[in-house]
């Protein structure tokens, strides 16, 4: 997820048109009088619903926000409604207890504030954003990027504070409000997926998933391609069958040349072809070398030479380059043995 792209979520047209058009809302009802002030409750309801769902967009791996449709505001959602209720009862809790504790209390509710936010992000119940086990988890999970939330919360506070003390209009004051709240529910969910891994999260969207995607896509054409090589294993052309294979390892990234050679020699292994090994296994070797990986080669000789005592390569030149690298290696005896033991290359009398 690109950072700068998710600090300007905030500044999309998509959540300006938002908290404009939520902003004319507010200043209606709170102009109408007792009565507005349930409407604004209401309508701040359906603003933590859409907020919800940004976090869910952007720790789904997304870089733009939603645009708010009509399930955005439906009252079936309980998120909002129990975000609201833990809000309406810590501060009313404060109140109550009122002096020093009161504000202890307020400022300890108002430090765990992103951990609530986040474990109703990730659609957990209810009593798990009061469980203390769950707060800290996730506190520990967001690490650094928790300690930046709540920079943004005690930013969020300044600019309350000087709103209340400067004497704007009010349409202003609550557009400068709701956008605070917009961008605070964007950097939770923008730090969930920075920090998913720690979090336990799997986004649908996430660089992982997608490797994951087109790795499995990988497996599936490396299987295709392995069918069409025994096929033609099976039918006696064995020199025919290291034309797909070649042409498979010359494309090959050299990040998956190795494990893709395990892999075919495991699998040839297993055809009970030994006529089909040289061909194959020579193959294999020659093009590990080329991607400079001579350790897997030799690697793959030896587990050749050790299933198939009758394996020998068809390459004289390879065969030498991958004997020195055996004896640069410590590895005199094999190197000897695979000098005087393979008929293609013998040491110079």
């Amino acid at each position: 997820m690109d950072h700068l792209r998710v600090l300007l979520v905030p500044f999309h047209p998509t959540n300006l048109l938002m908290v404009g058009l939520f902003s004319v809302l507010f200043t209606m009802c709170l102009w109408i009088g007792n009565y507005g002030w349930f409407a604004a409750w209401f309508l701040q309801v359906w603003i933590f619903k859409y907020c919800y769902v940004l976090i869910e967009h952007l720790a789904d791996g997304a870089t733009e926000p939603p645009v708010m449709d009509i399930d955005m505001l439906s009252p079936g959602e309980a998120r909002p409604w129990i975000q609201a209720a833990l809000l309406s009862i810590g501060g009313w809790s404060c109140y109550l207890i009122g002096g020093t504790p009161g504000i202890t209390l307020a400022i300890l509710l108002l430090l765990l504030l992103p951990a609530t936010v986040a474990i109703l992000g990730f659609g957990e119940s209810w009593w798990q954003a009061i469980n203390p086990v769950t707060l800290w988890r996730v506190i520990r999970g967001l690490g650094p990027y928790y300690l930046l939330i709540l920079l943004a919360v005690a930013l969020s506070g300044l600019i309350a504070w000087v709103l209340i003390r400067v004497d704007l209009w009010g349409l202003i004051e609550y557009a400068i409000a709701l956008w605070c709240e917009v961008a605070f529910f964007s950097f939770v969910g923008a730090s969930i997926y920075l920090r998913r891994k720690q979090l336990g999260y799997e986004p649908s969207k996430s660089p992982e998933r997608t490797a994951a995607r087109a790795e499995a896509e990988r497996l599936k054409e490396r299987a295709r391609m392995t069918d069409d090589v025994f096929q033609l294993v099976r039918i006696g052309k064995h020199v025919d069958a290291t034309a797909p294979l070649a042409k498979w390892l010359r494309n090959l990234e050299a990040e998956h040349v190795s494990k893709d050679a395990y892999y075919i020699a495991e699998q040839s292994l297993k055809w009970d072809s030994p006529a089909a090994l040289n061909p194959i296994g020579s193959t294999l070797i020659r093009h590990l070398m080329r991607f400079g990986r001579p350790d897997s080669a030799l690697a793959v000789f030896e587990m050749l030479r050790t299933r198939a005592p009758g394996f020998t390569m068809d390459s004289a030149h390879d065969l030498r380059a991958l004997a020195e690298f055996a004896e640069s290696h410590g590895r005199e005896a094999l190197a000897q043995s695979m000098r005087l033991e393979t008929p293609v290359y013998q040491p110079d009398r």
